[in-house]
């Protein structure tokens, strides 16, 4: 099985597109149409600008994250650095970033945090859905190499080496959607905060498993790498977070 390679969709002169640009923005747009579809029945008039804030911390974010993981490229290159539009964004990078800058944007406006956190989770995740799919098309965070089956197909490493490799993106995408449409299903049915968490532990786990088949470089924490190391301590403090929430909404139902 032969699997999908097609970082540049087409070339005018000197203009190249390129699918990771493509993808990712199509991924930004279905993002926005989800969060517009979903603020029909909850109103909150200021929807965008939090989603612009998001929006723009994770692509700062995400970018100064896989440059970091990849400084000994990029120390050679260092014009290279800020062309995202070839591909290359750090999906941990993009998360703190843009939950960091969702938090001050709440302070400084006086809103709730979690309410605002739950209307975004699910674009937060569709977007990465279109992440995993722009990395199949482009060819990075490839997979390790296997043997052949239904999740392997031939492709290249970061040298351009073709072998029998796990499609981790393939993988990365179905989980992720999963979590999307698990993500949609609380809304309504969960508190806010409970909704953020949920999202957290289901997107998490699913960038966790995807990790597991990889074989692209990044840092290595001893013998974990540290994609899979951060994605399981996510996973976990969301969880814990979890717990808390459901106790303490226990305890206000018994003093109520």
């Amino acid at each position: 099985m032969i699997g999908a390679m097609h970082p540049i969709l087409a070339r005018y002169g000197a203009l190249f597109v390129y699918s990771y640009t493509v993808i990712m923005a199509l991924g930004v747009i279905a993002g926005i149409g989800i969060t517009r579809w979903m603020t029909r029945e909850q109103q909150q008039p200021d929807w965008f600008d939090a989603l612009l804030i998001v929006l723009f911390a994770a692509i700062l974010g995400g970018r100064a994250g896989f440059v970091s993981f990849r400084w000994d490229y990029f120390q050679e290159r260092p014009w290279e650095a800020w062309q995202v539009w070839q591909g290359g964004l750090s999906y941990h990078g993009a998360l703190i970033a843009s939950l960091l800058a969702l938090s001050l944007w709440s302070a400084w406006k006086g809103l709730s945090y979690y309410r605002y956190a739950a209307l975004l989770a699910p674009a937060f995740a569709l977007v990465a859905v279109f992440g995993w799919a722009a990395c199949w098309l482009e060819g990075c965070a490839y997979g390790q190499e296997t043997i052949l089956g239904p999740l392997a197909a031939d492709l290249p490493d970061d040298f351009g080496v073709f072998a029998v490799r796990y499609q981790s993106q393939i993988v990365g995408i179905t989980l992720t959607l999963a979590a999307t449409f698990a993500i949609l299903r609380l809304q309504n049915r969960r508190s806010h905060g409970q909704i953020f968490w949920y999202a957290l532990a289901f997107v998490s786990l699913a960038h966790l498993l995807a990790s597991l088949l990889r074989g692209d470089p990044v840092p290595f924490i001893g013998s974990i790498r540290l994609d899979v190391l951060l994605d399981s301590i996510l996973v976990i403090i969301a969880v814990l977070a979890l717990s808390y929430e459901k106790l303490r909404n226990k305890r206000e139902i018994g003093s109520s």
